[in-house]
């Protein structure tokens, strides 16, 4: 009869407990994450890639470019057309930034009404209400940025466009030119031509 002991001191028990206790492990973890209902862990990135790209390039044309000696405002304004998740993403990301000495100011916009001559306008329309805003910032300071359009349409200066699923930009520099606006040497060098 062997005795506890004697069971203890066998060469391979204790290696035996630890490759036991190696393959048990991703049982527990699947166990635990069942019982948690499968829900994800809150910090797992989960936006749109491509409203970031957007935020993170806007950003980028109110920061690089030189903007025209204009009548004294208060602050720097980056208007979104019918957009909410990019304006939540543009104010979350460059909240309290200031272009030159102004603070940069994140508007939402919903209707041409609302549009006062922001110093950029960002929209997705298409048709009669692309034409309407443009018709609104016509003669005006303002930068204005399209997304998808099959061409850069007059009064548009900037237009992101994909290429194989990625995000780019073409300009057209008489517009901006037009405008009183000198678009910068980054901007330039990151810029498709279609």
């Amino acid at each position: 009869m062997t005795s506890t002991r004697n069971l203890r001191s066998l060469p391979f028990d204790g290696l035996g407990r630890r490759w036991a206790l190696v393959l048990a492990l991703p049982v527990v973890a699947t166990w635990i994450w069942a019982v948690q209902g499968g829900t994800q862990d809150p910090k797992l990135d989960t936006t749109d890639t491509q409203i970031v790209m957007k935020s993170l390039l806007l950003g980028q044309f109110a920061k690089s470019n030189n903007w025209p000696d204009g009548a004294v405002v208060e602050s720097f304004d980056l208007a979104i057309h019918n957009k909410p998740d990019l304006v939540t993403a543009l104010a979350s990301r460059y909240a309290g930034t200031a272009i030159g000495a102004k603070p940069l100011r994140v508007l939402s916009v919903s209707n041409v009404d609302d549009l006062r001559s922001p110093e950029v306008l960002y929209t997705e329309a298409e048709g009669p209400e692309l034409d309407a805003l443009l018709k609104a910032v016509k003669g005006e300071p303002t930068l204005v940025v399209t997304a998808l359009q099959p061409t850069l349409k007059p009064g548009v200066a900037i237009n992101f466009f994909l290429v194989e699923g990625g995000l780019k930009y073409e300009i057209n520099f008489e517009e901006a030119e037009k405008r009183g606006i000198l678009v910068g040497n980054r901007i330039m060098s990151c810029a498709v031509s279609r």
